[in-house]
């Protein structure tokens, strides 16, 4: 004899709302800061979202293509594009929130303005000592 079956169909599949951890308290991020930081510092908005390693990918990034024209400027474009979004990505849900601390920030900060001193003295004397001296 026939037997009647019945599908039933599974619920459409959402976006998965990601929930604060216990202990954390959460924030949300402040997207203009994150932009403005990256602006001026590359990967500092990124440190500022807590996504430290991301800053640090971005500030090599940007030294790798840095003898290349208009790379460098497409990775600074980037960056401060990545740390807005990715801001306003957290403060949604869209992603988890990483709490990040201002020393950390500060403290990358301080550690890419030496680099760029470093770097720059570096392609100075480089300058320097293949040019001729004049007395």
């Amino acid at each position: 004899m026939g037997t009647t079956q019945t599908f039933q169909q599974a619920p459409p599949a959402q976006q998965p709302v990601y929930t604060q951890q216990p202990g954390v308290v959460k924030q949300d991020k402040n997207t203009t800061a994150a932009a403005i930081l990256s602006f001026f510092f590359i990967g500092s908005g990124q440190v500022y979202n807590g996504q430290i390693g991301k800053g640090i990918g971005f500030l090599i990034g940007l030294v790798i293509t840095s003898f290349i024209p208009i790379l460098p400027i497409i990775v600074w474009i980037y960056g401060v594009y990545d740390a807005y979004t990715t801001a306003q990505k957290m403060n949604k849900g869209e992603i988890p929130y990483i709490a990040s601390s201002t020393g950390t920030v500060l403290g990358f900060i301080v550690v890419e303005i030496i680099l760029v001193i470093v770097f720059f003295l570096f392609i100075f004397a480089m300058i320097m000592g293949s040019s001729p001296m004049y007395y």
